[in-house]
């Protein structure tokens, strides 16, 4: 598809739980960024192929379940990304179950809020960082609940060179 031109602006992943789709969401996201792709892989060693491996690239937006913090603040993805990253390093194949124990939610459940809905327009509505295209990836997408219906304008209509991509079970 990439090679054709004929990449969908909005993709969904789905797969059953701990079968790779946040591995096989972030090759793809690699493949994207990455500065020396060959028709099957990304080159593994360029600017951005090392700065999604870090889960670091300017224009790569991260969302998933949350809970808040601190009593009185909002639960946002932004709030806990050195987390997620050591998460995903840890345990690429792990359940969201893995990931609230991960952060000590002890019995909180997570979930993808409607501010953070709010705010993943926002963001994607900027122009890209490094001049090239805007990747949303959210990871557990099932956990929007009808907080997703606030997404459903920008998934049909994003703006030019956004990409999102969701992995749900």
């Amino acid at each position: 598809m990439w090679a054709h031109n004929t990449f969908p602006h909005a993709l969904l992943i789905t797969g059953a739980e701990g079968t790779g789709g946040l591995p096989m969401a972030l090759a793809l996201v690699q493949y994207i960024f990455c500065e020396n792709k060959t028709p099957e892989d990304s080159c593994g060693q360029c600017a951005g192929c090392s700065k999604i491996t870090r889960l670091e690239h300017a224009d790569l937006h991260l969302s998933f379940p949350t809970i808040a913090p601190k009593a009185g603040q909002k639960p946002m993805s932004r709030h806990y990304m050195q987390e997620f990253r050591e998460f995903v390093k840890q345990t690429p194949y792990g359940t969201c179950y893995d990931w609230l124990q991960f952060i000590d939610a002890e019995n909180k459940q997570g979930n993808i809020t409607a501010d953070e809905c709010r705010e993943i327009i926002e963001t994607l509505y900027l122009k890209s960082y490094e001049g090239g295209k805007k990747v949303l990836l959210m990871w557990q997408a099932e956990y929007l609940g009808k907080e997703g219906n606030i997404l459903l304008k920008l998934i049909e209509e994003p703006p030019a060179e956004t990409i999102m991509i969701l992995v749900a079970e």
